[in-house]
């Protein structure tokens, strides 16, 4: 009998990517058998005495097929549910009728995994009011780099499984308020010909709030699902996708995010008094200006022609600045990355929630009032 994987003989195509808790679609391989002798027909039961391997469910410890004497291929699917230490130790088993039948035939695979993975982010902006916004000089308010070993050593990255697979960043920007600004202080100009005695009754302070109801996926439409891909419209680093340490040509998948918004400015609304009649304007000033988006970044292994994914590390991040705090401020970061702990979210893009009006609300701050008396 004859076993094969991926439809051919090739060694290196004998592999298949580990199993993990955190991954877009469960990563299977195809498979086929054959009788080759011109034997009769038989029942061959599948086996993988170390365990590494799976046909294909976590369950599926064998596999039972129904061999025909004409040599027709029989396909099944493989998993990997253990890391191979070497090349070729995952060794498929073809028993005649049991485990303990005859051992017709065997395939040694390789189940590749990744290690050594890391998300690093740095803060080398310092948050200022910059050129009409409250943003970051001295660079970008994080820098991402992500980077991870393929394994086991030697594997062939020229395979079918593993010749489209990149180190890349996804991220999510996580739910709450980001952005608020407080105005106070209100004057009014009142407009030509306004009866004197006329009253004008206003809030005190004015607050508008831009809230995210639900995480989003911090991403765009050429970009989906990373954050970041290079050569499309999208694109913020052209480094944002690079092949694992292990394969040819492998190096840092870097990245880049400056979270900012407008700088402070004047709020004018309209004056109206106890008629409903706009009698002027009045004019509030800024007294506070936050930006505070919080973020979860992964670094992954991205399958460029699938669009498949596997969550390897994460780390969250946070900005919490105000235009009219002094000193030096910058994003805050995890002190560490960690295991992942959850799936990122693919919907809504979080740029979406951020300019959708619904979104976004503005009302008295308090319940103090001003009275202004032409």
């Amino acid at each position: 009998m004859e076993i094969q994987i991926d439809n051919t003989a090739a060694a290196k195509e004998a592999i298949v990517q580990l199993r993990t808790d955190y991954q877009s679609r469960r990563p299977v391989v195809k498979g086929r058998i054959r009788s080759t002798g011109g034997g009769p027909a038989c029942t061959i039961l599948l086996t993988n005495p170390d365990g590494r391997l799976r046909f294909p469910n976590s369950g599926d410890t064998t596999k039972s097929l129904s061999i025909p004497a004409d040599g027709s291929w029989v396909e099944f699917q493989v998993a990997g549910e253990g890391k191979s230490v070497a090349i070729g130790d995952a060794v498929i088993e073809a028993h005649c009728n049991s485990t303990t039948g005859a051992l017709k035939a065997s395939k040694a695979m390789t189940v590749f995994w990744f290690d050594n993975a890391k998300i690093d982010i740095a803060t080398p902006g310092r948050y200022s009011v910059v050129g009409g916004k409250l943003t970051t000089s001295g660079g970008n308010a994080v820098s991402f780099t992500a980077t991870a070993d393929i394994r086991p050593a030697g594997i062939d990255c020229t395979a079918n499984q593993i010749t489209n697979l990149r180190v890349g960043i996804m991220q999510n920007a996580l739910a709450g308020t980001t952005r608020e600004r407080i105005w106070k202080t209100p004057s009014i100009a009142w407009n030509a010909g306004v009866a004197a005695g006329t009253t004008v009754t206003v809030p005190k302070m004015i607050r508008m709030q831009i809230n995210r109801p639900a995480t989003g996926n911090d991403s765009a439409a050429s970009v989906q699902p990373l954050y970041d891909r290079p050569g499309v419209a999208d694109t913020l680093d052209a480094n944002s996708l690079q092949p694992p340490t292990g394969c040819s040509g492998s190096a840092q998948a870097t990245s880049y995010d400056t979270p900012s918004t407008g700088a402070p400015a004047n709020l004018v609304l309209p004056a109206q008094d106890g008629t409903g009649t706009i009698v002027g304007n009045v004019t509030y000033h800024p007294a506070s200006v936050k930006l505070g988006p919080s973020f979860l970044t992964w670094c992954v292994i991205f399958d460029t022609s699938t669009n498949e994914f596997t969550v390897l590390r994460e780390r969250a991040w946070h900005v919490t600045v105000d235009a009219f705090t002094a000193g030096v401020q910058r994003a805050t970061v995890d002190a560490a990355d960690r295991a992942p702990t959850t799936m990122p979210v693919l919907s809504p893009l979080a740029n979406t929630q951020t300019n959708d009006p619904a979104n976004s609300t503005q009302g008295p701050l308090g319940a103090d009032t001003v009275t202004f008396s032409r």
